[in-house]
Parts: structure tokens; C-alpha cells; sequence
């Protein structure tokens, strides 16, 4: 089987730069979804299906893995596929195979690293003037640990922790390949601050305040 019957290129030439869509059709079988992602033409991923067959049925169910680690729709949402064994698919003939999606679009581009979490500062109030934070990727979820830098008042110094929590994430979902969604943590009025760690229990039971605690 010819890869360029399966292939539909945006362009004469497969660039990493352009997009490549990725057809298969009926005549490739459920075990031989690899063969259209060649690794010299998609060096930054690899197939994975899950193969399914007896007399009765062949199915499969197939993902497109990033090396990089990137998640993308068909790394969380299988590709399926199944022979077809009656007549009750006009589409497809007795002993075809029946994709579902048949084409995989922008293909060329399912790896490149998205950022598709906001700046946390558009979801929170994070303008206390002593917090700060880390940000870490982990699949599907990006983490942003919070830290305080101790205060110093009246010749004192405190030591500060984030209030009321040290953490927020921002987790997407892949399984609309048109509209990726991301949702982050709740956070009590949407603020983040620094307050003292001696008077934290007060904190949680919201009994005690000090200048500049805002700020």
C-alpha cells in the first residue's frame, strides 16, 4: 500500500512547519495504523492501538502519543477501527475497514507545545506583593506552587506562607479536538496571599488581620 494514497499533504512537500493531514482508508487494516505515521515523517511521536480480533470481529483502538510528553486530542481520545463484516454500512464493502475519524488533521502540528492556560494573574488576584510562583507541566495539568518571602515589620521578621492554599491547577481537555478546554482550581474570592505562618490558624478561621496583608 502506497503511503502517498493515504497522505494528503498542504503543500507539495511535508514541512514541520505546515500542517499535514493524515488519511486512512478503507483497504488499512486495524493493525497497520503505524504505517501512516512514519517515524522520518512524525520524529516526535508514536502509535499505540490496542487490537482487538476473533472470527466474529476485528477492532481496534488507537492513540498518537507525543515523546515530548505533550498531550494532544488523540492522546486522550482513542481512534478507532473496525472491519466490517455485513451489509448494513453502504459506505463500505465486506472485508473493508471503517475508521472513526478517518483523517487526522493538522497531524504535523499535534506535538508542538500549546500554552493553553491563561496567565494565573488573569484568573486570580496574585498582587500580594511578597507571593510568588512556580509553574510545572504534567500532562494534561499545569501546577503553580505559591511562595512567600518572609516580611519584615518593625524590625521583625516573619515568616510568610501562601493563604488560603499553596496550589492551583489548570487541567485541560482534549476530547473535542475543536474546542479544548481548560479549567482552573477554585480559590475563595480569587485571592492568593501572604500571611504570617504563627498566626495561621486564625487565618482559617478568618479572626485575624494585619496592615499591608492585601497589599
Amino acid at each position: 500500500m502506497k503511503l502517498s494514497a493515504l497522505m494528503a499533504l498542504a503543500g507539495s512537500t511535508v514541512s514541520a512547519k505546515r500542517p499535514v493531514n493524515v488519511f486512512m482508508d478503507e483497504t488499512l487494516p486495524c493493525d497497520n495504523f503505524a504505517e501512516v505515521f512514519p517515524a522520518d515523517q512524525f520524529p516526535d511521536m508514536k502509535t499505540s492501538c490496542k487490537v482487538k480480533s476473533n472470527k466474529k470481529k476485528t477492532k481496534a483502538f488507537c492513540n498518537l502519543l507525543c515523546l515530548n510528553g505533550q498531550h494532544n486530542v488523540w492522546s486522550t481520545k482513542n481512534i478507532k477501527c473496525k472491519r466490517v463484516r455485513n451489509n448494513n454500512d453502504d459506505d463500505y464493502e465486506i472485508g473493508q475497514y471503517r475508521w472513526r475519524p478517518n483523517t487526522i488533521r493538522d497531524a504535523g502540528s499535534l506535538c508542538e507545545v500549546k500554552e493553553r492556560c491563561q496567565d494565573p494573574k488573569k484568573i486570580y488576584n496574585l498582587t500580594n506583593k511578597l507571593l510568588s510562583y512556580e509553574k510545572t507541566i504534567d500532562g494534561r495539568r499545569t501546577w503553580y506552587n505559591f511562595s512567600c518571602d518572609d516580611m519584615t515589620s518593625n524590625e521583625k521578621v516573619f515568616e510568610m506562607i501562601p493563604f488560603p492554599t499553596d496550589g492551583v491547577s489548570c487541567t485541560c481537555n482534549f476530547n473535542k479536538p475543536s474546542n479544548v478546554r481548560c479549567k482552573w482550581s477554585k480559590v475563595k474570592n480569587s485571592i492568593v496571599r501572604c500571611v504570617r505562618k504563627d498566626k495561621e490558624d486564625k487565618f482559617f478561621d478568618g479572626s485575624f488581620m494585619y496592615d499591608d496583608m492585601y497589599e
